[in-house]
């Protein structure tokens, strides 16, 4: 895969959402934001890539991973009118769907397109499945992690501007004003990932958030951004304006510990090479 590959493949991402845009031009609020949204994580997967130090072909391939991942979106919110895949399609296998009609991934190896179409099509999933190839984990992980810092962005900024009224959609519509349920807080308490289907609230979701910081970040690099970025003490002061109860303060706390451990041991070997995926092809 080559650089002009990867231009080719931003341009496909641009000519294909404008696809979902008006006659004027413009696309639905809620598809910019997830065009916005690609732009951010191919973004953060830069940094990423750079702290860990990936050589040149896969850093190339985790990019083009990052931009095509959310894919998916804009048919989703074209037909249904929402971003929630429960009650919709599931997103991340429309992309894969609409790479594989687009043929915009022909040109490539076939080691590149696996890899690409893998993370697309793994990048929402609650658990990996423990058959995932060593040769796709990097990616998928990549993905994962960019997609999270900038879901992380997308609600504070949502909440800075008032726009969980204007747009709730972005946090599923959920009750804004209702406290952390007792089967979420305590799967966030425990490091268990959280079942949507037990979010009833937007504390709730947020806590989704929290439990990702603490348990599901999977590069170093990741949580040290999502620390200078402060996503742990936004949901913090956002929850507890909310629900400033002994349990939710005392699983704040936790998180809070197990987070900086994680990073004091990271910290010696913080710029080391974190074995990133060889140049084969």
């Amino acid at each position: 895969m080559t650089d002009a590959d990867l231009v080719h493949l931003e341009k496909f991402f641009g000519d294909y959402t404008q696809r979902f845009a008006d006659t004027a031009g413009r696309l639905h609020p809620m598809q910019q934001l997830k065009a916005e949204h690609s732009r951010h994580v191919a973004a953060t997967a830069a940094l990423i890539l750079a702290a860990e130090q990936w050589p040149e072909l896969a850093r190339r391939r985790g990019m083009a991973c990052a931009w095509l991942h959310d894919i998916g979106r804009f048919a989703q919110f074209a037909e249904y009118g929402m971003f929630e895949d429960s009650k919709s399609i599931n997103h991340a296998t429309r992309g894969v769907t609409v790479l594989r009609t687009e043929g915009v991934l022909d040109a490539l190896t076939p080691d590149t397109r696996e890899i690409i179409l893998v993370a697309v099509g793994c990048h929402n999933m609650r658990d990996l499945a423990p058959t995932l190839a060593a040769a796709h984990a990097p990616f998928v992980h990549l993905v994962r992690d960019a997609d999270k810092l900038d879901i992380f962005r997308v609600f504070e900024d949502a909440v800075r501007a008032d726009h969980l009224t204007k747009h709730p959609e972005i946090a599923w519509s959920l009750p804004v004003d209702g406290a952390v349920s007792p089967e979420v807080l305590a799967a966030v308490a425990t490091g268990q990932t959280v079942s949507y289907q037990l979010v009833r609230t937007v504390c709730d979701f947020v806590m989704i958030q929290v439990g990702w910081i603490s348990q599901q970040l999977y590069s170093d690099a990741a949580l040290a951004l999502a620390c200078e970025r402060g996503a742990l003490a936004f949901r913090e002061s956002f929850v507890l304006q909310i629900d400033n109860s002994p349990a939710v303060r005392a699983c704040f706390a936790a998180t809070h510990r197990t987070v900086e451990e994680r990073l004091r041991l990271a910290r010696p070997h913080r710029n080391e090479p974190k074995q990133p995926p060889k140049n084969t092809d």
